[in-house]
């Protein structure tokens, strides 16, 4: 596996395996946690039961992981917003899972096109069902645009999915989860994305606004961050509004399954100091600013030239 891809921030050391002809097993450690990986010969061919110190985590049919691996990914570092295009089940079955079956002879389970076992939810499932509902925008809105609109968001892929839990919340009506808020990130660069904000579950139509414009207007925000021309033709503003619209109502069923899948109570949006607080410098690369790199993998620009505190009104 090649490491400068890996997501978690501890290391992943197998300690034995075991190979029988119809029974493979891998037990190793991830940083204070044991992980165990039973192959099982199911009706629909090969999968595998996964175990975190010592209790099941996942089961094959399961539409996601056990609480105990969101919790385990939160505690070494995923944060949805700056590891883009990963979420807990794509970690777990594009980069653990590999790993501990890396030497197999049989294969641990059977992956669909998204390479992930039949009915798990993942944020690759919404990212295709984004590209979908992007691909109907560009068959219904004829003209130049609304290819302009359509062309937009073909720039703008979903990339991360940010649920911003408070255990404090009242559960939904069905008791299952809280209805907090969740932001849809979207862009090329992570650096400047466009980020939708709405409550999950759906309440009502209309819910989803555009945050962190500044003095920009949407059609402005969504022209800079998919890197293209940010003067809009006549008309783009209305129709990217609109599109933007059915665009939300096409990914709020499959967004809700999605949220039904995360346990409740886990702060994953953490605000700046948070993110910062406790982090160990590993690092300085010189350069325009210069940057501090933090062991998590965090950059944070350094100003050069601090303003004297007199400048700010201080003694």
């Amino acid at each position: 596996m090649a490491m400068d891809a890996w997501i978690l921030g501890a290391p992943l050391k197998v300690l034995r395996q075991e190979d029988h002809p119809y029974h493979e097993a891998t037990l190793a450690t991830l940083g204070r946690h044991e992980l165990g990986l039973c192959r099982k010969e199911m009706a629909t061919g090969p999968s595998c039961e996964l175990f975190l110190d010592g209790r099941s985590t996942f089961m094959p049919g399961s539409a996601a992981p056990g609480r105990a691996w969101f919790d385990l990914c939160r505690e070494l570092g995923y944060d949805p917003a700056r590891h883009w295009d990963w979420d807990p089940a794509l970690i777990l079955f594009q980069q653990v899972i590999p790993a501990l079956a890396a030497d197999w002879h049989e294969p641990p389970m059977v992956f669909n096109a998204l390479g992930l076992p039949e009915g798990v939810l993942s944020l690759a499932g919404l990212r295709q069902t984004f590209a979908e509902a992007v691909a109907g925008i560009r068959r219904e809105h004829a003209g130049p645009v609304g290819a302009k609109v359509a062309e937009t968001f073909e720039w703008l892929p979903l990339r991360a999915v940010v649920f911003h839990d408070d255990a404090q919340l009242p559960l939904d009506f069905e008791g299952t989860g809280p209805c907090g808020c969740v932001s849809l990130w979207l862009g090329i660069h992570p650096e400047r994305p466009v980020i939708l904000a709405g409550q999950s579950p759906s309440r009502a139509p209309h819910r989803w606004v555009v945050k962190d414009l500044g003095n920009r207007d949407a059609s402005e925000a969504f022209l800079l961050a998919a890197g293209l021309d940010p003067v809009p033709p006549k008309g783009f503003d209305y129709a990217l509004l609109s599109a933007l619209e059915r665009l939300c109502h096409w990914m709020e069923g499959p967004l809700d399954a999605y949220r039904r899948t995360y346990p409740v109570g886990i702060s994953w949006h953490h605000d700046r100091r948070e993110r910062l607080l406790g982090r160990t410098i590993v690092d300085l690369r010189a350069g325009d600013p210069p940057m501090l790199i933090l062991d998590d993998g965090t950059e944070l620009a350094i100003d050069p030239d601090p303003v004297p505190s007199w400048e700010h009104g201080g003694i």
